[in-house]
């Protein structure tokens, strides 16, 4: 993310080539699922409640300087470790999407997506909530939640393979997905165990998990602090890959 203001002490590389991580949470009364061509039909963002959502996280400590919005599109993995004291919050409507490198795990010592996933479920239990975590170095890990009121919550993750909890298929139909419905072209329903991934994902959160290369949404940037056992979490998980 950039611009960015100066950092105090040496930016070191990180060890992960590229990262996708991010909560979604979408409030009733839940919008139509957008795509490519309805997404510039979705409500502008809304500065004033991102800063009450950034305030609210467990793993900021304080807000240290707000920076100028930018297009959620041009969100960059972190490179540096001083891109580690960035979140970017979206509030667009009844949508609300986080980005913080604190969610971030590794799958083996680290599971640091679960803590931040859960307490959005506890604070939010109206809500339809996604969580991802994608981490791409020589390998390849990749975590994805999801819970919709009412219904055990769904998860799977792993390296090579996929292990799953609860039932994939009955959250879909829970919420009115059915086979043929715009954006199952990929998923098999009829699978007790489909892969889970963007497009499962994208149907609990109405087609905002992803982003769209023609899309103007934007987001707004903060430098924060940390508590100490989230700053050591970071380390912990960044300098290893």
């Amino acid at each position: 993310m950039s611009p960015q203001p100066p950092h105090q002490g040496p930016a070191r590389p990180i060890a992960w080539r590229s990262s996708t991580i991010c909560i979604t949470r979408v409030h009733p009364t839940y919008p139509s699922r957008y795509d490519q061509h309805t997404i510039r039909q979705a409500p502008a963002h809304d500065p004033q409640r991102a800063r009450a959502v950034v305030a609210e996280l467990a793993t900021v400590s304080s807000v240290v300087e707000e920076l100028e919005p930018i297009l959620r599109r041009d969100i960059a993995s972190p490179r540096l470790s001083t891109d580690l004291d960035y979140v970017t919050v979206g509030c667009w409507g009844n949508v609300v999407q986080i980005v913080d490198p604190a969610f971030g795990e590794d799958g083996v010592i680290s599971s640091n997506l679960d803590a931040a996933f859960d307490a959005q479920v506890k604070a939010h239990p109206d809500a339809r909530i996604t969580a991802a975590c994608e981490m791409y170095s020589a390998e390849s890990y990749g975590k994805y939640l999801a819970h919709i009121p009412g219904h055990s919550p769904v998860s799977a993750d792993g390296w090579d393979e996929q292990y799953i909890t609860g039932d994939p298929t009955a959250v879909l139909r829970a919420i009115g997905i059915t086979p043929g419905d715009p954006g199952t072209e990929n998923l098999d329903l009829d699978d007790p165990a489909p892969y889970i991934g963007t497009e499962y994902l994208n149907l609990i959160a109405c087609g905002l998990h992803s982003i769209y290369t023609v899309e103007t949404l934007t987001v707004s940037v903060f430098k924060v602090t940390r508590p100490e056992d989230t700053q050591e979490d970071i380390k912990e998980v960044w300098n290893r890959g």
